[in-house]
């Protein structure tokens, strides 16, 4: 599944005080993401969202306390490190697409209701192409455009994701949430690695699969690999 955040980074980074660190694959790189003064994330000359790693993080604990659960709670619901999750809320880490998922879904929420501001009114959306909101951390290597913004009480989202030269979905945590994925190939290749093996999504195929199998996904390719990522979940939140 795509996210709205993107991350790169191989293991899980030491703390380092002012710095946002990355979990995930690819390399180390501890620039913080670019907001405004209000926190929230700014369109940069490209386009492009980066994304307030506060916000994130503000969105998550409220979550989290909204559900009445604590740190090692939610971690064993999610499969992951208290270390982890604490990281998370306290802003020192930009969460793997992988641990995103995994969060959210311990807590009965998309993905999108950590990157959104509020909650959706909408019962018919249309976005002109060229217009979906783009989310880049600086410094990422996969970039994740909303093609369908949620409507109130959602079921489905849909990504188009841009995967740069060795960008994964994070190497700490395989994906698995309620729900079902469609993929769709649109340039270069994807690997996914889930149950029953490996499959490589090219141009034109399609990859139709439970959201619960566990599952990871790369670029399998020297270029640059975009496909389409359609989700349903098992939840309205």
């Amino acid at each position: 599944m795509a996210s709205l955040v993107q991350v790169r980074g191989r293991g899980e980074p030491r703390e380092r005080e002012g710095r946002v660190e990355r979990l995930g694959h690819g390399g180390r790189d501890h620039r913080p993401a670019q907001v405004g003064r209000d926190g929230q994330a700014r369109r940069d000359r490209a386009g492009y969202f980066r994304v307030s790693i506060r916000r994130i993080a503000e969105r998550f604990a409220h979550a989290r306390e909204e559900a009445g659960l604590s740190l090692r709670e939610l971690a064993k619901l999610a499969g992951l490190s208290p270390s982890t999750v604490l990281k998370v809320e306290r802003s020192q880490l930009i969460p793997s697409i992988a641990v995103c998922i995994r969060m959210a879904d311990a807590l009965n929420r998309k993905i999108s209701y950590f990157f959104d501001d509020g909650d959706a009114t909408d019962d018919v959306r249309f976005i002109p192409r060229g217009t979906g909101r783009i989310a880049a951390p600086r410094g990422i290597r996969v970039h994740t455009e909303v093609i369908a913004e949620p409507l109130v009480n959602p079921r489905m989202e849909a990504f188009f994701v841009t995967l740069e030269p060795g960008a994964d979905s994070g190497r700490e945590a395989p994906i698995v949430y309620r729900g079902e994925e469609i993929v769709i190939g649109v340039k270069g290749r994807v690997r996914f690695q889930m149950r029953g093996g490996t499959r490589i999504v090219e141009r034109g195929d399609t990859l139709h699969f439970k959201g619960d199998i566990p599952h990871r996904w790369e670029n399998a390719g020297p270029g640059t690999a975009q496909v389409l990522m359609i989700c349903a979940f098992g939840y309205e939140r």
